[in-house]
């Protein structure tokens, strides 16, 4: 998800003709071991297929392949994103709660400051919210999206929103990520879709410190079961840190103190849109009688 996923997802989208698309895990985050050889088997069938004229059966399989990560289990489906999706609002709520309930009118900001010099071995910081337990294992599979009401002491910032799977004993596993500077905040309405917000960067608008604005902050596309238990949990910090994040989507600190104001209250609903999938087992139950 790091680095190729939204070029492979775009080109599936828009590009004519047949075409397959397989979404999985590697070993490295930022994608294939060179040579890639991972996937030579599947780049080998769809050349035999097209160039070969050799019957393999590549275009009798499904066009997307994704891995369920979570359930560690590999699935065909249709198109992507899935018909089924089931868009879901969890809104940033007070007490570090994320809810399907809206918030009410008068739940007051949280606010954290980001270190212009922080150590490379230090957390940056941020704010975390997080859900109950799930009461069943729950799959969020497609592509999600932060809508983020918040104000700044400055003209800019970065804002870098964290997914993650949050286990009963305290442990922590990425799950997916995003991330957007304030100033290129503008939206391509045409191309944006809820779920998809598209930035067009092309140029930068300053931020009116302590004006409040709405940052539609796209969240890279995953394929996840949080398992009965768990939390799912948003982190939102405006600062990489160096031990955590890959050297090559690493990005610049904002080299002043900027105070980071989140708003979730009835004016300025913060939320994530989330894709929502009933897992195989919630159909069945479902579609069982009585």
């Amino acid at each position: 998800w790091a680095i190729h996923l939204p070029g492979a997802i775009e080109a599936f989208e828009k590009l004519p003709g047949p075409r397959r698309m397989v979404i999985t895990e590697t070993p490295w985050e930022g994608g294939f071991g060179r040579p890639w050889f991972e996937n030579h088997d599947l780049v080998l069938r769809w050349y035999d297929h097209w160039l070969k004229g050799m019957d393999n059966g590549v275009m009798d399989e499904a066009p997307v392949k994704i891995f369920v990560k979570g359930k560690n289990l590999w699935r065909d489906e249709q198109e992507w994103p899935l018909a089924r999706t089931q868009w879901a609002k969890l809104y940033l709520r007070q007490g570090g709660r994320l809810d399907a309930m809206p918030p009410g009118p008068h739940e007051r900001a949280d606010s954290f400051i980001n270190e212009p010099w922080q150590n490379s071995d230090t957390v940056s910081p941020c704010v975390t919210y997080a859900t109950s337990p799930m009461a069943r294992d729950t799959e969020y599979t497609g592509p999600s999206a932060l809508y983020l009401h918040a104000d700044l002491s400055g003209t800019d910032a970065n804002w870098i929103a964290l997914i993650y799977d949050l286990a009963p004993d305290g442990t922590r596993t990425l799950v997916t990520k995003g991330w957007l500077k304030a100033s290129h905040r503008e939206l391509d309405a045409e191309k944006s879709k809820p779920e998809r917000p598209y930035h067009p960067h092309t140029r930068a608008i300053p931020v009116t410190p302590g004006e409040v604005d709405e940052y539609a902050i796209e969240i890279r596309d995953t394929c996840y079961v949080f398992k009965k238990g768990h939390k799912l949990q948003l982190s939102i910090r405006g600062q990489s840190s160096p031990w955590e994040d890959f050297a090559i989507w690493f990005h610049l600190n904002i080299m002043q103190a900027v105070r980071h104001r989140v708003h979730h209250n009835q004016e300025h609903p913060s939320h994530l849109l989330l894709p929502l999938v009933e897992t195989p087992e919630q159909r069945e139950e479902i579609s069982a009688p009585g």
